[in-house]
């Protein structure tokens, strides 16, 4: 009878090992899947008029930022944890195929009241672009990512 009882509890014992086994190895396939996706994607905002030029693209775990239009002189800068998982928890509420038909909330760059802006999401496979919209003033699906990459560039210029 005691043999039964042990024989009873290994099985049990090892039933729940590979539940917890089965989990964990899902947990890890997870952030290996988002870390890949993350070092795959490159998340662009542009702003051009005459006079001006701003371009900001995050890759991975780095952010650079540029105001020259031949890309001669351009800073680089690694995000902080913070910043990088707000970033892409963003970048996962964005429906990516959706880009092209957001409408801009004003045009004033139109007639060069504002400055032109763009926002990218590209990927080693495909590339999104969002039709042109004002400088500052981006449509709703995506303002709060371009405030936040237009922040951290506030923050990482003024150290």
């Amino acid at each position: 009878m005691k043999l039964i009882v042990c024989l009873m509890v290994m099985l049990i014992a090892t039933k729940e090992c590979d539940q917890n086994q089965a989990r964990l190895s899902t947990n890890e396939s997870t952030e290996i899947q988002n870390r890949m996706m993350q070092d795959s994607t490159k998340i662009t905002y542009e702003a051009t008029t005459r006079g001006f030029y701003l371009k900001l693209w995050i890759t991975g775990d780095s952010i650079s930022i540029t105001q020259d239009r031949y890309l001669k002189d351009v800073s680089t800068y690694a995000l902080s944890d913070v910043d990088k998982e707000a970033i892409y928890s963003m970048l996962n509420v964005i429906d990516e195929t959706s880009l092209k038909d957001l409408m801009p909330p004003t045009t004033t760059f139109q007639y060069d009241a504002a400055a032109m802006a763009t926002f990218e999401i590209a990927t080693t496979d495909k590339s999104h672009l969002t039709p042109t919209f004002d400088h500052g003033k981006p449509p709703k699906p995506i303002a709060e990512i371009v405030n936040k990459m237009l922040s951290i560039r506030s923050e990482v210029e003024k150290q």
